[in-house]
């Protein structure tokens, strides 16, 4: 008897909530919006916005790299050099450790002499000419995305000038 009156209970709520819908008189009104949304379980991993995989040493800047067009088959390499020579530290500036006199730069640690000051080859700098660096000078390098459109840039030159983008850091 008392499983027969729950039951009937239960049913007599969901006719009141459902006449509460229908305003009691068959018209419809617009459904109150609930306050609490039930959350089910899923076979998915959650979306993430990092494109970075676990265990990445500077997972802060991968979208940002891939952004500068770095693809995805060399991120795990950047991803390294980027950890190695700056700490994951766009404000890096190494001034001391270069025997001739030139300073690095930046997330990637970019060479002053060799790609953003005049040379002979290229009278206003290399990262000038094609178009990353906007004026004579290497300061533009401690901003991170400049730093990574630089450094593919530099890994392109490269590539195509001798098979290997990553020889200028030395790997």
């Amino acid at each position: 008897m008392e499983t027969m009156t729950r039951s009937f209970a239960a049913i007599a709520a969901a006719l009141i909530s459902l006449g509460s819908v229908f305003g009691g008189k068959g018209e419809a009104v617009q459904a109150p919006v609930p306050v609490a949304v039930a959350t089910t379980t899923t076979t998915q991993p959650p979306v993430t916005t990092t494109t970075a995989p676990a265990g990445a040493l500077c997972p802060q800047w991968w979208e940002l790299a891939k952004r500068a067009g770095w693809h995805a088959e060399s991120m795990p390499t950047l991803d390294y050099v980027m950890h190695r020579e700056s700490r994951c530290d766009p404000t890096q500036h190494n001034t001391t450790l270069n025997a001739d006199g030139s300073t690095d730069i930046g997330l990637t640690q970019i060479n002053d002499r060799s790609w953003c000051l005049p040379t002979r080859w290229y009278p206003n700098g290399y990262l000038q000419t094609v178009g990353v660096l906007s004026s004579v000078g290497c300061d533009q390098l401690f901003d991170a995305a400049t730093n990574l459109k630089a450094a593919k840039a530099i890994y392109d030159y490269s590539q195509e000038a001798n098979g290997d983008g990553f020889s200028p850091w030395n790997l």
